[in-house]
């Protein structure tokens, strides 16, 4: 009889052991869905973004449009050059925000010192029907390059936390005056 009970007591354990092992990959396949379901929520939400930005460099008569939320650079034909302008380094500074403006010619010229205006703030509306709120104006400018093809980073801080800069609009674009 102690034998039986024996047996019994190890197909209990076998069956207890089994169903631990299939609740633990349970467990962990459900962490595995919700982080994928995380991520499909921001990519969801950057594609929203991107779509955004490129309605409103579209309907742009004045610069280019940057959303930091789309992490995405633009193009712009400037009378410096075609340039592919991105956003970097986006993180909080106290009570603004601490980013870094990134500006790159498309030619194999260098790019001459030039001046820009950064303005940054939020859009209200829909990109059919928007209007710019809250918004900053920065001048910045930048020295000449030497080096073909041509980066500058330019360090910004702008108000507001990264989640209120709801955009970034680089224009007004000129060559500097060379003495």
């Amino acid at each position: 009889m102690t034998r039986r009970y024996l047996k019994l007591a190890i197909v209990g354990s076998i069956f207890t052991l089994s169903a631990c092992a299939q609740q633990s990959e349970i467990r962990q396949m459900n962490q595995s869905v919700s982080t994928l379901s995380k991520e499909m929520t921001q990519l969801n939400q950057q594609t929203v973004k991107i779509t955004q930005q490129n309605v409103l460099n579209a309907k742009s008569n004045s610069g280019v449009y940057l959303l930091p939320e789309a992490k995405t650079p633009a193009r712009l034909k400037s009378q410096i050059g075609a340039l592919r302008m991105s956003l970097l380094n986006i993180a909080p500074d106290g009570d603004g925000t601490r980013l870094t403006l990134r500006i790159q010619g498309e030619s194999n010229d260098p790019l001459p010192a030039f001046s820009a205006t950064v303005a940054s703030g939020q859009i209200s509306g829909t990109t059919d029907s928007y209007q710019e709120v809250n918004v900053q104006n920065q001048l910045i400018s930048a020295p000449a390059s030497v080096l073909a093809p041509s980066d500058v980073d330019i360090p910004l801080r702008l108000n507001g936390t990264p989640e209120q800069v709801g955009f970034v609009r680089i224009h007004d674009i000129q060559p500097a005056n060379t003495p």
